[in-house]
């Protein structure tokens, strides 16, 4: 499986060979053995370097289940570090709303270890995928087929969408998104969320052209650049109270704005594979995260249904 899955990364047998410190007929064998266990080629080679079969792609993402599960049960076995462990994904989107409950967390679970990665949904989803992450937590997707199959979605908080400026920007004034349009706005997320996000809202302020954004995936960044002159910043409803420490650290001073039109909320939700084998720690994470539901600032509520694609 080590041989397979490190072809399947590299694209090469000689790599693949590098990588585990191994010679290259050793990799060519071991692939051998394993298309003989599947009964079918999972390995394509060829001029252009190598490719997975459809089936190799199938048994790719089990390969790394097996792999990551392995080396769990290695880790736990060897008696050295924590003997559980979490791997999280955190979007820049969600990281603000649900900050305190994984410092509370890491707080009541001191001997669990975890590894937490920050990015945008696409790339976390992938490596959910992968086997790499246990869990993500993201806002919820615009079209969750899009995100792949296998996936579960569980709603956590649904929560106001917050719009800042700095504090004696001129744009403190502006009521209407109309007043925006020449600003330059910081968001965590795609051009599509962007789009889907702020569409009907500005086509209610009677304006047909979204403006310019920057994408930012980076929250001390964001941080820094949401108190910057004509510029206006997207956050989760719990923004601006989670994050009141780092503004101040930062020398920032931001306000948010009462706009007439109405924004669309934002639902806050932890996502997982289908298969994933939850762990007793998984689990705690899973139980503290869901208590969420019992603040939720619109009323999500405890019992809102889990969404699954695939």
């Amino acid at each position: 499986m080590k041989a397979f899955v490190a072809v399947a990364d590299s694209h090469s047998f000689n790599e693949a060979a590098r990588l585990l410190f191994v010679s290259q007929p050793a990799v060519a064998k071991a692939i051998r053995e394993l298309e003989i266990w599947a009964g079918r080629q999972l390995v394509i080679r060829s001029s252009r370097g190598t490719q997975l079969t459809p089936d190799g792609v199938s048994l790719l993402r089990r390969a790394r289940g097996i792999l990551d599960q392995v080396a769990r049960a290695e880790h736990e076995f060897a008696g050295s570090g924590p003997h559980e462990h979490v791997n999280l994904g955190l979007t820049t989107s969600a990281s603000v709303a649900v900050t305190p409950t994984l410092v509370d967390f890491k707080k009541r679970n001191p001997d669990t270890g975890w590894t937490v990665l920050g990015g945008s949904r696409r790339p976390l989803f992938e490596k959910l995928y992968n086997h790499t992450l246990d869990l993500v937590i993201a806002t919820l997707p615009d079209n969750l087929e899009e995100m792949g199959t296998g996936l579960r979605f569980e709603p956590l908080l649904r929560l106001p969408t917050v719009l800042t400026v700095a504090k004696g920007d001129p744009l403190e004034k502006a009521r209407s998104l109309a007043d925006l349009t020449q600003a330059e706005w910081l968001f965590a997320e795609s051009e599509q969320s962007f789009d889907h996000h702020f569409r009907g809202a500005f086509a209610e302020a009677g304006v047909d052209r979204l403006p310019s954004f920057t994408r930012c995936e980076s929250t001390f960044l964001v941080l820094a650049l949401a108190a910057r002159p004509n510029t206006v910043t997207m956050w989760t409803g719990l923004a601006p109270s989670a994050m009141k420490l780092q503004l101040k650290v930062l020398g920032e001073n931001i306000s948010s704005l009462a706009l007439k039109e109405k924004l669309p909320d934002i639902t806050v939700c932890i996502v997982y594979r289908s298969d994933l084998i939850m762990t007793p720690a998984i689990q705690r994470l899973l139980d503290q995260m869901r208590r969420l539901k019992d603040r939720d600032t619109l009323d999500l509520g405890p019992d809102a249904p889990m969404l699954s694609v695939g």
